[in-house]
């Protein structure tokens, strides 16, 4: 596994309910829920994260498991594995973007893929 260091410029993306980007965190207290059935995997992404500063993160190794630690744990970013073992990865960003909390609809998603099977389809 291969990670790049980058920085996060502050972005507005000019959406209806004002959601930015929690770019001014230090990377020690960004919050990031990890969601990888793949324990091995998960842990892995874990340390190179903790590696790279991220030290506030939790991993949920179902989409179950996900969703009951979403609202308590308040991540910036999720981390979502498209192949879990009780619902799809989309299945789960479709859950979280429709979720109750307006807080869990506004965090932002991004895609984990170890297989190319799922090409460039969006969340």
């Amino acid at each position: 596994m291969q990670l790049h260091s980058l920085t996060m410029p502050q972005h507005h993306f000019g959406l209806d309910d004002g959601v930015e980007l929690a770019s001014g965190l230090a990377p020690s207290i960004f919050r990031i829920l990890i969601v990888n059935e793949d324990m091995r995997s998960a842990d892995t992404l874990k340390r190179t994260l903790r590696d790279l500063g991220y030290f506030t993160t939790f991993t949920a190794y179902s989409a179950r498991r996900a969703l009951a630690a979403v609202v308590d744990f308040s991540p910036a970013v999720v981390l979502v594995d498209l192949e879990l073992p009780d619902m799809t990865g989309y299945q789960l960003a479709g859950k979280l973007q429709s979720h109750d909390s307006k807080d869990v609809r506004r965090v932002p998603l991004l895609a984990i893929a170890e297989l190319p099977r799922f090409g460039n389809a969006q969340l």
